[in-house]
């Protein structure tokens, strides 16, 4: 075992009060990455939540990769002076982390801007309800009770609202997917279709959302594909061969999991207009991946920098950057703070220099960073008894 993979080991249970679940059939693809991670460039462990590990910064995404960016010695994001909740107070939100019933919750996404989809209970423990919950009224309505699971990984995953409905979807033991809808206003969940899972993709479904009252979703190994809510069959997305859903209507390639193939989503594709985009690439650079706007790239000189992926618009960022939570409004993006170790986290403005320090610190040579939903609208942590929501859209 590495150095590395040790201090995640042991870090991962304090974790995992903030962590994302762990996805479906992630137990099943670690014990073939462990076969093999002696032929990879990469180490794979189990995803407990996005951590950065000082002495080389180790973001665990959601699907179970851990990637060394960059060393503590380098260039390091500036501390911010204010708690977020002084910084932007329109955004933050905090309220219990527990609800009545003594069980932790989690924030999945936005219902509208008032109303949060949570599930219960959190962390590892496999979701049993989900729920709206009004900002305003600090009350929660359950929504539906959600399918016991099939196989121990094959929890609820993916989350998404749309078109009046919650969907989801959960894996069987025999390498099925299913896709799940219940009305928001509440209901009993129904399986709208099963896609079956290839061998050798154990994460299944890599991103799933709604749009034009039909469930779209992509493959871990490629393929998007979508299905009447009401349920039907099945459909290719024209154009969507060997790619990934980014945010509808934009999909590409490549995507974030499977083995290494260049910067993840270096090309994307509009299904609806047909337009097209590319990173652009100056020599020497390394792009490490981008969004339907901004990218993440390193220069020649190994400097840290957003910009716009037609190359305009580039500016320098610490290398502490985790590309596991990308700039989300084309404008924020999350970054440990300190010198030696890891002080704390900070959530930054690209468009005025503006921060904020979030509250996590950092406990030796690791930190946990905050959870972000599959829009990219809401980030959300736990501190103590307390539950932490930033909706970004609110900053104006």
């Amino acid at each position: 075992m590495t150095e590395v993979e040790e201090t995640l080991r042991r870090t991962f249970g304090q974790a995992a009060g903030q962590a994302p679940r762990l996805p479906a059939l992630l137990p099943e693809r670690l014990e073939r990455i462990h076969r093999r991670r002696r032929r990879r460039t990469r180490v794979a462990l189990a995803a407990a939540a996005v951590v950065l590990v000082a002495g080389g910064a180790v973001a665990v995404v959601p699907g179970g990769d851990v990637m060394t960016t960059t060393t503590a010695s380098e260039a390091r994001a500036a501390t911010p002076a204010e708690h977020v909740e002084k910084v932007w107070p329109e955004a933050v939100r905090k309220v219990p982390a527990k609800g009545p019933d003594g069980a932790s919750w989690r924030p999945e996404t936005f219902i509208d801007d008032r109303t949060l989809l949570v599930t219960a209970p959190a962390g590892f423990d496999q979701p049993t309800a989900v729920y709206a919950y009004d900002l305003d009224g600090d009350s929660r309505r359950k929504i539906a009770d959600l399918p016991s699971p099939e196989s121990p990984a094959g929890a609820a995953n993916g989350f998404a609202v749309g078109d009046g409905h919650v969907v989801w979807w959960t894996s069987t033991k025999d390498r099925v997917a299913h896709l799940w809808a219940v009305p928001v206003d509440g209901g009993t969940a129904k399986i709208v279709a099963d896609q079956s899972i290839k061998e050798g993709d154990g994460s299944g479904i890599d991103n799933l959302t709604v749009a034009n009252g039909k469930i779209v979703f992509s493959l871990y190994t490629g393929g998007v594909f979508s299905v009447p809510l009401e349920g039907g069959t099945v459909e290719p997305v024209e154009g969507g061969t060997g790619m990934h859903l980014l945010s509808w209507p934009w999909i590409g390639t490549p995507g974030r999991g499977g083995e290494p193939k260049g910067t993840v989503f270096a090309r994307i594709l509009n299904v609806e207009t047909g337009e097209t985009r590319a990173a652009v690439t100056h020599p020497g650079e390394v792009i490490r991946s981008c969004g339907v706007t901004i990218c993440l790239g390193t220069t020649s000189e190994f400097q840290t920098f957003f910009r716009h992926r037609d190359g305009s618009s580039q500016k320098m960022v610490p290398t502490r950057v985790s590309s596991a939570i990308p700039p989300t409004q084309d404008r924020f993006y999350v970054s440990a703070y300190g010198d030696e170790k890891f002080e704390g986290v900070g959530l930054y403005d690209l468009n005025t220099g503006e921060s904020g320090y979030l509250g996590i610190r950092g406990e030796g040579s690791f930190i946990t960073l905050p959870s972000e939903d599959s829009t990219g609208r809401l980030l959300s942590y736990t501190l103590g008894d307390d539950l932490y929501m930033i909706d970004l859209a609110e900053i104006r």
